[in-house]
């Protein structure tokens, strides 16, 4: 009898007691899990998509186009030598990086050879003179001795016909008149002969005159050699290369310094050929030539290195750089010419502008009517190369059920331009951009949302309703935040 009852036990506490456990904890699981169903009829869920809008502004000024430049030189001179010889003097301020003023005598080349040549061409010269002076005195020798014989001729021609008359009224001999002829003949020959001979004077006077003047460049031109023996400087500026020394041989044409003309200032910069028409006011042709830009006014603004203050000179947007468009960056390279170099404004930095630096240009075009400013927080990718407003439409928006925000329906704006970004002065981010509205009806005052609504996964599209706050409701919101906070934690 005990060992049935112990089997019952055993029985009892190995299978049974393990299963009812196991059925009473399935039953308090089942209890805990069940919730209450509510129908599709008792909850209404909003789907409409809430978004926040700002209004476009209109854009009244000038739009301010900036772009890097690069200082050049206005003009390298390389003075160079216009005879040849050794390198007597130099200058000790003709050094790479002295300052050199125009007219300073920068070398002296050996005028010895020069010297020599400009006495032998003077002596030459006199020798023409001379020349030409015995044969002033022969021409007039041959005038008068060519008088003396017309005079003769003349005399032996009266004979001649006295004889002829006489011999129609008396006998005289034939041989009286044709000695008469024989002497007029010769007295004729003779002035013929001196006539010739000063004709023949009267040519070789031209050649001997022309070998005067001839002589007379030849002195000049020695004279010219003997004084570019001195070499001075052609231009005040900067001497950046320095080619020959003292005692070295110069050949004629040879580079001797390079001087950098600092009277002006050069700066090489690039702008979009869509900024022309802001620059100009009107559409402008690329001109292929290196046409003028109107010398419009710009600032050039350089800013050293740690340093906030900014040093500014003013340009003139002067030609195009060169020919067309470059192929690599698509820009258009124009120059601006700083014609007062030297700053005379007592704020700090460089007071002087030099190549090498890196500076920026700040062109202020010209006022243009219908632009407006639209954050930047609003544009959205429409295509590859264009962008698309969201504008939330209605003549009157009504407020929504809640009574917080405003409803609308969304209209797709595309076809306008994109001009410049504004940078806020205070944080230096591109909040903002100017828009020409172009072929859109994009207009001051309109409505655009700046956000996407969140938790909506099937986006915004043209027609749906939205309900939208707006900036300054935003801003309400948050400051009220803010106070309920500041209260909480007091």
């Amino acid at each position: 009898m005990t060992k049935t009852s112990d089997s019952i036990k055993r029985f009892v506490t190995q299978y049974i007691a393990p299963l009812l456990l196991l059925f009473a904890g399935v039953a308090i699981v089942a209890s805990f899990g069940k919730r209450k169903v509510v129908s599709d009829d008792s909850l209404s869920i909003d789907d409409t998509p809430v978004v926040h809008v700002q209004t476009v502004g209109p854009y009244d000024s000038a739009v301010i186009i900036e772009a890097d430049g690069l200082v050049v030189p206005f003009r390298e001179i390389q003075l160079a030598t216009q005879v040849s010889g050794i390198v007597l003097e130099k200058s000790s301020n003709c050094r790479a990086g002295n300052e050199v003023q125009k007219g300073q005598e920068l070398f002296k080349i050996d005028p010895t050879d020069y010297e020599i040549e400009l006495r032998k061409c003077e002596t030459q010269l006199d020798q023409s003179k001379i020349e030409l002076d015995e044969l002033s005195l022969d021409i007039d020798n041959t005038v008068k001795l060519l008088e003396l014989a017309q005079a003769d001729s003349d005399l032996q021609k009266k004979e001649v016909d006295r004889l002829e008359e006489i011999a129609t009224k008396v006998v005289i001999p034939q041989s009286d008149i044709d000695r008469a002829k024989r002497t007029f003949l010769t007295a004729e020959q003779n002035r013929q002969q001196l006539d010739n001979q000063q004709r023949s004077l009267a040519q070789r006077r031209y050649r001997l005159s022309n070998s005067v003047k001839l002589a007379e460049i030849q002195v000049e031109r020695a004279k010219l050699d003997l004084q570019r023996t001195t070499i001075n400087s052609t231009v005040s500026g900067r001497i950046v290369r320095e080619v020959v020394e003292q005692d070295s041989f110069a050949q004629k044409g040879s580079t001797l310094v390079v001087i950098q003309d600092h009277s002006r200032a050069e700066v090489r910069c690039k702008i979009r050929i869509s900024d022309l028409e802001w620059i100009t006011g009107e559409r402008v042709e690329v001109d292929q030539s290196g046409g003028s830009l109107g010398n419009l006014n710009v600032d050039v603004i350089y800013r050293p290195e740690n340093s906030r203050e900014e040093c500014l000179w003013v340009g003139r947007l002067e030609r195009f750089d060169g020919e067309g468009v470059e192929s690599d960056t698509h820009m258009l390279p124009v120059r601006v010419v700083i014609d007062e170099p030297q700053r005379s404004d007592a704020a700090p930095g460089p007071k002087r502008i030099v190549r090498g630096m890196y500076v920026t240009v700040r062109i202020t075009g010209k006022k243009q009517d219908n632009l407006v400013t639209v954050p930047a927080s609003a544009l959205r990718l429409n295509t590859r190369t264009s962008h698309r407003l969201w504008r939330v439409d209605g003549a009157v928006p009504t407020k929504n059920s809640d009574g917080q925000m405003l409803s609308g329906e969304l209209q797709k704006i595309t076809g306008f331009r994109l001009i410049r970004p504004v940078i806020n002065s205070e944080t230096g981010i591109r909040d903002s951009w100017i828009v020409d509205p172009a072929e859109s009806d994009l207009r001051p005052g309109d409505t655009i949302t700046i956000s996407n609504p969140q938790g909506y996964p099937k986006g915004l599209q043209g027609g749906m309703m939205v309900d939208y706050v707006t900036q300054s409701q935003l801003l309400e919101s948050t400051n009220n935040s803010a106070t309920d906070q500041g209260g909480a934690n007091e």
